[in-house]
């Protein structure tokens, strides 16, 4: 290269994250986790927690690094670089602080001094007044609730409770009809909407005891409708709409698992609770 030549500029590109590495090799070879499982003898949890990069929920570094390159050499993949990035990435990580021992006492400080209360007598005096104030309050009461000598006794009263008690009435009657509009109003099924950032892996399907109906690589907007519906989210950054509402996905940037029920709120699935887990 002649020496006034200006160098190249070299290109920032994205490097795939180990996870995606792996589940976009094995959808582009059209395999699924049990044929893995098979081939490989890992099991299938611990294969999608490779492809979600939870390797807390693997017994520990050692395993991981193993899984990784027979995961990785299965695929057709440099298990090399990947059992390197794993290395790079997350064992160099500090440990967390140690939690202080169980039962550790905290430094003392300066001693309190318990509370002394005076238990002597009160005062006559107080005693007197007291007393003469409760009497004074009685007959204001009995004065303020005691009919006048012009007013008639008997009919007011017995208005004034039909009024009161009608106004009850209506309000239950409200009450009720408001709950009956609310139960007319709500669904009776899932509107579940996925919006990607980018290529996610997704895996859909209604029960615990059916066949997914989506489960690959989603790269534009989708929506999935079921009386009941359960979704595996590999990445967190997709947008998730449950019947026009956004669900919280979290800020932790993990794989998302989720069941959906008419009218009520996600519930949160356990990994090996999860799609096509």
């Amino acid at each position: 290269m002649a020496p006034d030549e200006p160098l190249p500029v070299r290109q920032n590109v994205p490097v795939p994250r180990i996870g995606e590495t792996l589940r976009d090799a094995r959808i582009r070879q059209g395999v699924d986790i049990g044929e893995v499982e098979r081939a490989t003898k890992i099991r299938a949890k611990y294969l999608r927690a490779l492809e979600n990069e939870e390797f807390d929920l693997l017994p520990g570094p050692t395993f991981v690094r193993s899984f990784l390159k027979t995961y990785a050499e299965h695929l057709g993949l440099d298990a090399r670089m990947l059992v390197e990035e794993f290395r790079t990435d997350y064992e160099g990580l500090p440990d967390e602080e140690p939690a202080p021992a169980f039962g550790s006492r905290a430094p003392q400080g300066r001693r309190r001094e318990p509370v002394r209360y005076d238990r002597r007598t009160p005062a006559t005096g107080l005693i007197v007044a007291g007393v003469v104030s409760a009497v004074l309050v009685l007959f204001l009461v009995l004065g303020l609730t005691g009919n006048g000598d012009d007013e008639p006794s008997g009919g007011g009263g017995t208005d004034a409770r039909q009024t009161a008690e009608q106004e009850r009435e209506d309000r239950r009657a409200r009450t009720r009809e408001r709950e009956r509009a609310e139960r007319r109003s709500r669904p009776k099924s899932v509107s579940l909407r996925i919006i990607p950032e980018g290529p996610t892996y997704v895996c859909v399907d209604r029960g615990a005891d059916r066949d997914p109906i989506f489960e690959g690589s989603l790269t534009s907007p989708r929506t999935f409708r079921g009386k009941r519906v359960r979704l595996n989210l590999g990445r967190p950054s997709a947008e998730v709409r449950a019947n026009g509402r956004r669900v919280d996905l979290g800020s932790d940037g993990r794989a998302v698992g989720l069941a959906f029920t008419p009218a009520k709120r996600p519930r949160p699935l356990p990994l090996n609770e999860r799609p096509c887990v």
